[in-house]
């Protein structure tokens, strides 16, 4: 194949993997996005073309830093420990005599103190790991007595409570590598099966009541099909068809059975006695040296929704910011309340449900369609870098330019582009968003870094590289930005005010 087809090919998988995202899918996403990097790596681009997109590739080790770093704060990998670390551990924190816990309280699931891997994981949860432990637990101030009524509702253990520390440390946007998301971290085909909606418009597992609920019955169906609590719990983490052929093969009848004869995995074997530490921790948290805040939970006002809404107009309708609305209504994915779903129940600020209604009535256009604009291609333009600029793809600008090769669009050429909705987004803000920069000096702006912020979107804000930022602000590391840190910033040639 020649240059320019493997080039064009490369493009085309890429595009195919952006569809295939955008549709839900990232699965095809993924293996789509592998066979463009494999088509690029055909294409020998040599030292001199690969020096000379210098700073792209600065933009794309930046970002995939900062996007890493952005979703690092919701994974769950900080309660992981080695093999090392926790043969490592020889003191244990003990405020109870043994036998002394089950005495305090009764659990309906066996809760053993005495278990050799319950006393390690305590004594790592209560020394070196106790940050993470502890913001978990003020987390759960949030959800707990929802998830208590539900578990009353269900008839199931209340000591099920603290089964979010050990899966999510009570974060509703956790993620694990094998792609569980939310509190109860399900997987997209476990969630569907208990009746979640997953798809483009909506991700229900980041729901705490939904997925509550659905933790429940899942919890319910694992206990009555092995009438074994520890049982039960191992096969949350592993599956019950995983659980029902660890049990034939070592012809174990409980999970201890299964511990001593290595017939789980590694992280199954040491789920349960996780969850027993967290347990007697979470229940006894004064005694091992925890001064806990526990959050309350958020108040809201609460509408159902016949149709689709931008959430930009329900914005405005209630005088709020769409970020606060997102954070209310965490499973919505796109930019309005999801397709096909009567009766969508939206979450509002507290206090403000009958504004909403009021003013609601009002707009005739529940999702404004945000039109096309004009660009003039200018030297040095590609289609990447254009669809950058106005938040879209390259393949949306293809598709409604009627383009067939992306290497042939011409300086001058007008192209009509739909714009994405954050440049729209950015666009509007861009008001208030100056206010954060100061006109400084030979081209220059000064700007104050907020909460938030890391170099590859202030970058992006000023049409310009991190390694320009870091150059002029004299930075090192561009992971460490401070609130109200100063950055001097020369905005690129596209960077229009807003």
């Amino acid at each position: 194949e020649s240059f320019r087809k493997v080039l064009a090919r490369a493009e085309e998988f890429y595009n195919r993997a952006v569809i295939s995202y955008e549709k839900g899918d990232s699965g095809a996403a993924e293996k789509y996005y592998m066979k463009a990097m494999q088509k690029l790596q055909q294409a020998k681009l040599g030292a001199e073309i690969n020096y000379r997109l210098k700073e792209e590739f600065d933009n794309l080790f930046a970002g995939i830093d900062g996007i890493f770093q952005e979703m690092n704060g919701d994974s769950i990998s900080s309660l992981e420990v080695s093999d090392e670390e926790l043969e490592e551990v020889k003191e244990v924190k003990e405020v109870k005599e043994p036998g002394e816990v089950e005495a305090g309280k009764k659990y309906t699931i066996p809760i053993d103190p005495d278990d050799r891997l319950v006393k390690k994981y305590i004594a790592l949860y209560t020394g070196r790991n106790k940050k993470p432990i502890q913001e978990a637990l003020e987390r759960s101030g949030l959800y707990r007595d929802m998830i208590l009524k539900v578990l009353r509702e269900n008839g199931l253990p209340e000591e099920l409570v603290y089964l979010p520390v050990v899966e999510s440390l009570y974060k509703v946007n956790a993620y694990s590598k094998a792609r569980a998301v939310g509190l109860w971290q399900f997987m997209s085909g476990t969630g569907r099966n208990l009746g979640l909606k997953i798809n483009y418009w909506i991700d229900e597992r980041k729901d705490p009541e939904k997925s509550t609920r659905a933790a429940a019955k899942y919890l319910k169906q694992l206990y009555e099909w092995f009438e074994d609590w520890h049982l039960a719990l191992a096969a949350y983490n592993r599956g019950e068809s995983g659980i029902g052929k660890d049990l034939k093969f070592s012809k174990a009848t409980n999970f201890k059975a299964l511990q001593d004869t290595n017939a789980i995995p590694m992280e199954t074997n040491r789920f349960v006695p996780k969850f027993m530490a967290c347990t007697i921790i979470g229940d006894n948290y004064s005694e091992y040296g925890f001064v806990l805040d526990f959050k309350k939970p958020v108040e809201y006002d609460e509408v159902e929704l016949e149709k689709v809404i931008d959430l930009e107009v329900i914005a405005k309708c209630v005088d709020s910011k769409v970020s606060d609305l997102k954070k209310l209504n965490p499973s919505l994915k796109a930019w309005c309340t999801p397709k096909n779903y009567p009766k969508f129940k939206f979450k509002l600020p507290a206090g403000t449900g009958e504004l909403f209604r009021e003013n609601i009535a009002q707009v005739k256009n529940l999702t404004p369609a945000r039109g096309f604009v004009k660009y003039r291609v200018r030297k040095g333009d590609v289609l990447g870098k254009i669809a950058s600029k106005f938040r879209t793809t390259a393949y949306a600008i293809k598709r409604d330019n009627r383009i067939r090769n992306v290497n042939r669009i011409s300086i001058g050429q007008v192209l009509r582009i739909r714009t994405g909705r954050r440049y729209v987004t950015e666009k509007k803000s861009g008001s208030r968003m100056k206010t954060a920069a100061v006109k400084s000096g030979a081209g220059q702006v000064s700007y104050r870094v907020k909460k938030g912020d890391v170099l590859i979107r202030i970058a992006r804000k000023y049409r310009t590289t991190v390694a320009s930022i870091k150059k002029s602000s004299g930075l090192r590391n561009a992971d460490r930005l401070r609130i109200g840190q100063e950055l001097t910033i020369k905005p690129g040639r596209e960077y229009s005010g807003g």
